[in-house]
């Protein structure tokens, strides 16, 4: 795996293990998402775990910044509620993603709320640009 991949990923490990209690519905959607979204296998999943490091990845895109911000939501929302700790980890991963600091409140929230929703995440950047 690239360390941009893997940088990526971590992010979402962080989300994981925010609250400090991993729940079993949050690992279940981490290893969905590092299938689905980064094409890894069960194994390389474990591995990036398992050998997680500090680097961080700054995406440069609107789009990817969205993206990964709306995967730390389906994570935060695996074991069915929001702890204050993960609401704070998504705002400080909206702020080193260059959101305007006044914005990132609703920011979070929408993407929580679409998430709570099950919107794919396509409709949520489809309805991000039409705004």
């Amino acid at each position: 795996m690239d360390a941009i991949t893997k940088s990526k990923f971590l992010t979402l490990y962080c989300m994981m293990l925010a609250d400090g209690i991993v729940d079993t519905k949050e690992l279940e959607t981490l290893y969905r998402i590092g299938r689905e979204n980064y094409g890894l296998s069960i194994e390389e999943v474990t591995e990036a775990v398992r050998d997680a490091g500090t680097s961080f990845y700054l995406p440069e895109q609107l789009e990817e910044k969205i993206e990964i911000l709306y995967q730390m939501a389906e994570i935060a929302w695996a074991d069915g509620e929001i702890e204050e700790s993960e609401r704070k980890l998504m705002e400080k991963y909206a702020l080193r993603f260059g959101f305007e600091e006044e914005n990132i409140q609703r920011i979070v929230d929408f993407l929580l709320e679409r998430t709570k929703e099950k919107v794919p995440f396509s409709k949520v950047i489809e309805e991000i640009q039409n705004n």
